[in-house]
C-alpha cells in the first residue's frame, strides 16, 4: 500500500487528531470531528458537480414539449412553466444541501465501520504518550496496523480515503436512479405546482411525463447528456483530493 505524505497527515487530520483528549482509540468526538474535516474540505468538490446537474436540468426541462399540448392558454401555460422552472431550481438546491450535510455521515461510516475498520487499541504498536502530551507526525509515520487510535488513521489515510469516495459515490448512484429520491423530491415538487393550474388531465399527464423523463435523463445521462451519476463518478475527488490535503 502507498504510503501517506506527511502534509496528508497534518493539513486534513491533524487539526482534529491531536487536539482531541488523549485516547487508545477515536471514539465518538473524534470520529465525528474527522468525518466533518473530511465533509468539509470535499464539499467544494461537489457544489460544481451539483451546480452544473442544475443548470443541465433547467435546460432540457422543458425540451420535447408542445405547449399546445399542455393548454390552449398560452399566459397559462407561460406561468405554469415560469413556475415549475423556480420550483425545480429550488429543489435541486435543497438536494445539493441535503447531500453536503450528510458528507460527514456518510465518511463517519467508511472509515469506522466499513472493513477494514479504524477500531480498536493498538498501542501495543506505538506506545502512548504520557497524558497531555499530543501524537507527533513520527507516531502516524510508525503505526502501520490498521486499529482505531489517530496515529493509524493518519498513517491509512488513503486508504480511508478510498472508502470513502466509494461510498459517496454510491450514494449519488442510488439517490439519481429512476424511483430514486432525486427524482421522487422533484416529482412531488412538480406534482405541487401543476395541481395549482387548471389543467385537464391529458394536459397534466402529458405535461408531467415529458418534465420527469427530462429530469431523468439529466440524472442518469440519457439523450447525450452527461449526467449527474456520471460526473460524479469522473469529475468528484479526480485526484484523490489532493487540493485540499
Amino acid at each position: 500500500m502507498k504510503p501517506v505524505r506527511i502534509v496528508d497527515i497534518f493539513v486534513i487530520v491533524c487539526a482534529v487528531l491531536f487536539i482531541v483528549e488523549q485516547v487508545n482509540s477515536c471514539e465518538k468526538d473524534c470520529q465525528n470531528g474527522i468525518s466533518k474535516a473530511f465533509a468539509d474540505n470535499w464539499a467544494d468538490e461537489v457544489k460544481p458537480i451539483y451546480g452544473d446537474f442544475q443548470n443541465n436540468t433547467l435546460d432540457h426541462l422543458f425540451y420535447g414539449i408542445s405547449s399546445e399540448k399542455v393548454s390552449d392558454n398560452s399566459t397559462l401555460e407561460k406561468d405554469l412553466t415560469t413556475d415549475v422552472r423556480n420550483s425545480v431550481s429550488d429543489q435541486i438546491e435543497s438536494i445539493t444541501k441535503t447531500f453536503i450535510s450528510g458528507m460527514a455521515g456518510i465518511i463517519k461510516n467508511a472509515i469506522f465501520n466499513e472493513e477494514p475498520k479504524m477500531k480498536g487499541d493498538c498501542n501495543n504498536t506505538v506506545t502512548q504518550p504520557p497524558l497531555g502530551v499530543n501524537w507527533t507526525r513520527e507516531d502516524c509515520v510508525k503505526m502501520d496496523r490498521i486499529c482505531g487510535n489517530p496515529p493509524s488513521i493518519c498513517h491509512f489515510l488513503d486508504l480511508n480515503k478510498d472508502k470513502c469516495f466509494s461510498d459517496l459515490k454510491a450514494n449519488v448512484e442510488n439517490s439519481t436512479k429512476a424511483g430514486g429520491d432525486y427524482i421522487n423530491q422533484i416529482k412531488k415538487t412538480v406534482t405541487d405546482v401543476v395541481s395549482k393550474y387548471s389543467l385537464t388531465t391529458t394536459g397534466s399527464d402529458y405535461f408531467m411525463g415529458k418534465v420527469l423523463k427530462n429530469v431523468q435523463n439529466t440524472l442518469n445521462g440519457l439523450n447525450g447528456l452527461g449526467g449527474l451519476n456520471a460526473k460524479f463518478k469522473t469529475d468528484f475527488c479526480s485526484n484523490n483530493c489532493t487540493q485540499f490535503d
